[in-house]
């Protein structure tokens, strides 16, 4: 189990009941391990989704949507447009629609971080020249709708995704 030790006193005596609220026995600090946002689209061209396949963990060399983490002050569009170019070098200028939002476990070293995953779908009507990120992306496919229904994904909430966007 891990050491919760306090922010402010530095006290051994950081508690959570719940996992989200931790609270201080020595100096009554309060800390909140809240949900991040993270997005993500079904970027659709002619009945294929575009995929990643992820360069560094976690998960690493699994299938994903593209997407990632929503920064301080930037609505989910904003975050979802700058990830796509950051990833892929592609600028999304289609109109995004909303698909859904999933909860997830984001494990990372020895943190698991709970997310919600906020996707959107995108349909090109030009497939675009695509530059994939080595550092964040080493692979990059258009794959027919229907070899996407059995996928295996990086993240649970990217396949629920793609589901969702399948059974429109």
């Amino acid at each position: 189990m891990p050491k919760n030790y306090c922010p402010r006193c530095g006290s051994l005596a950081l508690l959570s009941h719940d996992g989200n609220q931790y609270g201080c026995e020595q100096c009554d600090f309060e800390l909140f391990r809240n949900v991040a946002a993270a997005v993500g689209v079904v970027l659709v061209h002619q009945q294929h989704i575009l995929l990643v396949k992820r360069s560094k963990a976690p998960q690493a060399g699994m299938w994903d949507l593209p997407g990632g983490f929503v920064n301080r002050g930037e609505t989910a569009e904003q975050a979802l447009r700058r990830e796509c170019q950051e990833e892929l070098a592609i600028q999304l200028d289609s109109e995004l629609a909303f698909l859904g939002a999933w909860p997830n476990l984001y494990a990372y070293k020895e943190l698991e971080y709970p997310t919600l995953d906020i996707f959107y779908t995108a349909t090109l009507t030009n497939r675009p020249q695509l530059t994939a990120d080595n550092t964040e992306v080493y692979d990059v496919t258009w794959m027919s709708s229907d070899a996407c229904r059995t996928l295996d994904m990086a993240f649970n909430s990217g396949a629920l995704a793609i589901a969702a966007y399948l059974r429109r």
